[in-house]
């Protein structure tokens, strides 16, 4: 398999042939290719960018920045360029204790749910991780990653110490994604900004319905991102 270019950025050789081999001990521990995709195409990554540059224009670029899901470090790379203060909170496979892997939305998972299942639960995490912190945290010096769910962070974080934006792109299912929006809102800035990822997502819709946010400000971008705007920006 050729992934000289799959994730890396500014990798150098050795760094190249620590993948490769995280990659070769993957199949040969399991028996197939590492599914390892970018959220975002060029053109949707394009479109996250928009997204960057509409709310700095709303609030400026001195933004303390909370994302729940990293993933591969994609948007928390972006973030990191138009912000000042990121913190990453990503589990790399750990799960939230009150959301196992049966807890769906009603016990009717949308194929959403099921895609999403796929992903935060595939057995690829330590190379996730590799990918993550070489491409975004060995680069980044605004960048601090905490290696915990999203349950655990709001439980420990200091929540005097206010974010100006949270964004939520971590476990989608219906009963996590109620209590991420639910604790974000704890820790947002008087005229801070939450928003998210996946909107189009029956649970995510169901999540904006539930929480009141269809009657709030919301703008939604291309790359299905969206962001719930205080009245007082407008």
């Amino acid at each position: 398999m050729n992934t000289e270019n799959m994730h890396s950025l500014y990798w150098d050789k050795t760094t190249h042939l620590k993948f490769e081999s995280l990659m070769a001990n993957f199949k040969e521990k399991f028996g197939y290719d590492a599914e390892i995709s970018k959220m975002r195409n060029k053109n949707l990554e394009y479109h996250l960018n928009v997204m960057c540059a509409f709310l700095k224009s709303l609030k400026g670029d001195k933004l303390r920045v909370l994302e729940i899901g990293a993933y591969t470090g994609q948007s928390t790379l972006i973030f990191s360029h138009y912000f000042k203060q990121v913190e990453s909170v990503d589990p790399f496979g750990k799960t939230n204790e009150l959301s196992d892997i049966d807890d769906l939305d009603e016990k009717n998972p949308s194929k959403d749910d099921e895609s999403d299942i796929r992903v935060k639960f595939e057995k690829s995490h330590d190379i996730i991780k590799f990918i993550f912190k070489n491409n975004v945290v060995e680069l980044q010096s605004n960048l601090t990653h905490h290696e915990m769910t999203s349950d655990d962070f709001f439980l420990k974080y200091d929540d005097q110490k206010k974010f100006d934006f949270i964004y939520i792109d971590g476990d989608h299912r219906y009963s996590q994604q109620m209590r991420d929006y639910t604790n974000a809102f704890k820790f947002l800035s008087s005229d801070g900004v939450v928003g998210g990822h996946d909107f189009s997502w029956e649970s995510t819709q169901k999540v904006i319905r539930d929480l009141g946010f269809k009657d709030k400000p919301l703008v939604h971008f291309m790359d299905d991102s969206f962001l719930i705007i205080p009245e007082k920006l407008l």
